[in-house]
Parts: C-alpha cells; structure tokens; sequence
C-alpha cells in the first residue's frame, strides 16, 4: 500500500494547494492526516483524492475535535499502524509517541508533530513524519516558513519505508 501523509494543514485547501496535493498524491491507495485539520472539509477534499483517516491536532476548534479521534491504530497486512499528531516539545516526543500505543503496539508511527519530516526505523518502531503542510519549520527556526511538504509512506508486506518532507509548489 502506498499512503499519502501530510499534517498542519489547519484551513481549507485553496485550489492551487488541492491540485498540488493531486499530483503528489497521484496513485496512493489511501491518505492519512495527522493532525491539525483546522476544518473538516479538508477532509472532505482529501477524500475526492483518495480514502482519508485523520486525527486531530493540537489546534483544533471543538467541531473538529468531536468528529475526530486523537488517535488511531489499524492493520495493513501483517503491520500494525498508529495515526496521532503528538504533543509537547521535541526532546522525549518518540517516547511518548509511543507511550500512546503501549495498551495496541504499532510497529509504524504517523504523526505530525514538530514539523521535523523523518522516515526512520528506531528499534521496533518505524516513525514517520511528513513535515508541515503550512510550511512551518522544527524548533529552532522560529517564524521562519518553509515550502508546503508531505510524504509518502510505503508498505509492502512487512516491509515499511517512506519519503518524508517532499516539498510542494502551491
């Protein structure tokens, strides 16, 4: 399976952010979004992409937060996978992250906090980032904005690899 990820999109898509998601995310089977959607017709636009999970981020309004979960964990295949957004500062974030998951293990990890794009077996546990759909930066480069990035995640079998932080022109 071949995921399209992205996260802080918190607004609705424009058009030129829409046609530039299409072509990055042209073939994927499915699209995750971790977190913050900022408006539930995000969803609703993804959706016409491909089929859509998300999970809510640190800055959404209580519409956005009753429809959706703060996390969420299924199989692909033989691998296990867990969509949150993440919070709290960079240093202890894998820790946490995977804090969230201890009472249904994952072996793969989406999420979208820190804005940080990364791709990366630690252990167990496969952990992917796309970046910042807004274009925000990692700490440490305070009000500083970036290109738009997303990601793909690859999932063939038990076999789990990803390309985080592809730049976008929208």
């Amino acid at each position: 399976m071949i995921f399209g990820v992205l996260a802080d999109t918190q607004d609705v898509l424009t058009a030129s952010q829409f046609l530039a998601l299409k072509k990055a995310f042209k073939g994927v089977d499915a699209i995750l979004h971790a977190g913050p959607v900022g408006d539930m017709r995000v969803i609703e636009q993804l959706g016409k992409i491909a089929p859509t999970k998300a999970v809510c981020g640190n800055a959404e309004n209580s519409y956005v937060r009753s429809d959706l979960y703060v996390r969420q964990a299924w199989r692909v295949g033989p691998v296990t996978l867990g969509l949150v957004h993440g919070y709290g500062k960079p240093h202890g974030l894998k820790k946490w992250l995977l804090k969230q998951f201890e009472e249904e293990p994952v072996q793969v990890i989406v999420y979208g906090r820190n804005f940080e794009p990364t791709a990366r077996q630690l252990d167990e546990n496969y952990f992917f980032n796309p970046g910042s759909f807004t274009g925000n930066l990692p700490e440490g480069f305070h009000r500083k904005k970036g290109p738009a990035r997303v990601g793909l995640l690859f999932i063939h079998g038990k076999k789990v690899d990803g390309q985080a932080g592809i730049a976008l022109n929208t």
